[in-house]
């Protein structure tokens, strides 16, 4: 991401982290099993092979944590002063940006998840910002306080009209030419 010229970042928003305890405690529930299956295979078994074991389901289990989190907790939502840039790592190697300019912005959504919301550690939900465009459409699950990011970006929308409409209502005055009048 390349900040353009005038450019500043005003606010990012990482995702929340209460879906990814979630998704880890589910992530732990499956593969108790697991190491149930190990521990009683282990009975019978040599201790290098359960130890074998372990290491080879822990080893797997690792693997899907790591990639899982990194994928969740490098996403974030980049809000500048001109634009609002979405970065969604889909896996280790790829990376997409979307970007939308502030001045394009057309309609931004909420939804979170009922009265829990109101909790703070369960304040999160999904932000979509559309543009005139199609393909300028930014989703963005887990964003913590979706209302609170969208009336920040309203806001800095709001500065930048009426900044743009000063500019057009008040032109500099522009100094003419005098001709003398004989």
């Amino acid at each position: 991401m390349q900040l353009r010229e005038g450019e500043a970042v005003l606010k990012t928003v990482s995702r929340h982290p209460t879906p990814y305890f979630l998704k880890l405690a589910e992530v732990i529930a499956i593969a108790i099993p697991f190491y149930v299956l190990i521990f009683y295979i282990g009975r019978e078994a040599s201790a290098e092979v359960t130890l074998g074991l372990l290491a080879f389901i822990s080893f797997f289990i690792g693997i899907i944590i790591a990639v899982f989190s990194f994928d969740y907790l490098l996403d974030k939502l980049i809000i500048t002063n001109k634009r609002v840039i979405w970065v969604n790592w889909r896996s280790l190697f790829k990376r997409e940006e979307h970007e939308a300019e502030l001045m394009d912005i057309q309609d931004i959504g909420t939804s979170e998840k009922g009265i829990l919301s109101k909790l703070r550690f369960l304040d999160y939900g999904f932000i979509k910002i559309d543009t005139a465009s199609a393909s300028a459409c930014i989703d963005f699950q887990d964003c913590p306080d979706p209302e609170g990011t969208k009336h920040f970006i309203i806001g800095k929308m709001e500065h930048m009209y009426s900044t743009f409409h000063k500019k057009r209502e008040n032109p500099p005055p522009v100094e003419t030419e005098k001709w003398p009048v004989n």
